[in-house]
């Protein structure tokens, strides 16, 4: 990694970055037996029961739109998740885990331990904080625009 300018450094460090998060979605994928991390990041998302907003569920997914509407219609008819009017705002609809989905997430979050996948994010939090930081830095970042 000889980088003669900060520019070869930060395409390096952006493709490192990509790559070791395709790699842990591919290793998490192969270990839950699913053919994306999409419905595990759901189910943990909405495993506390309260009803959480599409938003939310975007945000924990990285699916947006269209994307993330076939995810949630698909693991409605997995009778994994539900959806609910939310009753203080009727505008917005609130996604539930069902008793399938919650005994689907546990034995997800079992096919993790098992396969020792846990192990990356049990060091105390030291690269879960390290990578918050990081990312906290390039939010308060102010890029200039050419």
């Amino acid at each position: 990694m000889d980088n003669s300018t900060g520019a070869d450094a930060l395409e390096e460090l952006t493709r490192l970055v990509r790559q070791a998060s395709q790699e842990l979605e591919r290793s998490i994928s192969t270990c839950l037996g699913e053919s994306s991390t999409a419905r595990w990041h759901v189910l943990v998302a909405v495993a506390d029961s309260v009803g959480h907003p599409m938003s939310e569920i975007a945000d924990a997914t990285q699916l947006t739109g269209a994307s993330l509407t076939r995810l949630i219609d698909a693991m409605i008819a997995d009778n994994l998740v539900h959806r609910k009017v939310d009753d203080t705002d009727r505008r917005r609809v609130l996604v539930f885990p069902t008793k399938r989905g919650l005994a689907a997430l546990q034995k997800m979050t079992r096919a993790i331990e098992v396969g020792g996948l846990d192990r990356f994010a049990d060091d105390n939090g030291r690269l879960a904080r390290s990578l918050s930081a990081f990312l906290e830095q390039l939010h308060a970042a102010e890029p200039a625009r050419i």
